[in-house]
């Protein structure tokens, strides 16, 4: 039997996707947010789609660079990705309350964090505001992960551990992989 839930807290049912740490910056100024809300929106050219609310900090310098990064969080960033969602890059280093470390990154302004998993760098191509949120679609412009997390075709889950919010500070950790047999194509 299933029970029913508020709509308004549908999105809580397929949120769960990787918790990332949005990075922006211009070169000079930078901050670091936590944005649940990134997907991959094409293959080729490669393509990101990140949701951020209209007039926070992270909202401001994307439109003042046109740039951010997309940083995979570890589990042994559960702290700090809670830390970052409390109060405004605008108020304070978010980089020094928490500890994290910013990086000269190959392709944008935006630095990435040496303690994340992975990063991505994209150029903003497209945006669209959509209510309270701006939806920014970037091309990808450089990727990296972390030697050893990477089989040749994806993330190895039992390495990196990567944090999957569900909501109030509580995440899931990706740990193994299911694969499926393919069937011959009759």
């Amino acid at each position: 039997m299933r029970i029913q839930i508020e709509p308004k807290n549908a999105y809580h049912l397929i949120n769960h996707g990787p918790c990332n740490l949005l990075t922006t910056g211009d070169g000079t100024l930078k901050n670091v947010a936590p944005i649940n809300w990134v997907m991959p929106l094409e293959i080729s050219p490669p393509m990101m789609l990140a949701v951020v609310e209209k007039g926070i900090y992270t909202d401001e310098l994307i439109q003042k660079s046109k740039e951010f990064v997309i940083n995979v969080a570890g589990e042994n960033l559960a702290e700090q990705v809670m830390a970052c969602g409390k109060g405004h890059g605008r108020d304070f280093d978010k980089f020094a309350k928490t500890g994290l470390t910013p990086v000269a990154s190959k392709s944008v302004k935006p630095p990435y964090i040496k303690e994340s998993v992975a990063h991505i760098e994209c150029q903003v191509v497209d945006q669209h505001p959509h209510g309270a949120v701006t939806i920014y679609v970037g091309k990808v412009v450089n990727a990296e992960i972390e030697e050893g997390m990477w089989d040749g075709k994806s993330i190895i889950p039992s390495k990196a551990k990567t944090l999957h919010h569900l909501s109030a500070g509580t995440f899931v950790i990706s740990e193994r992989t299911v694969t499926v047999a393919k069937k011959p194509t009759p």
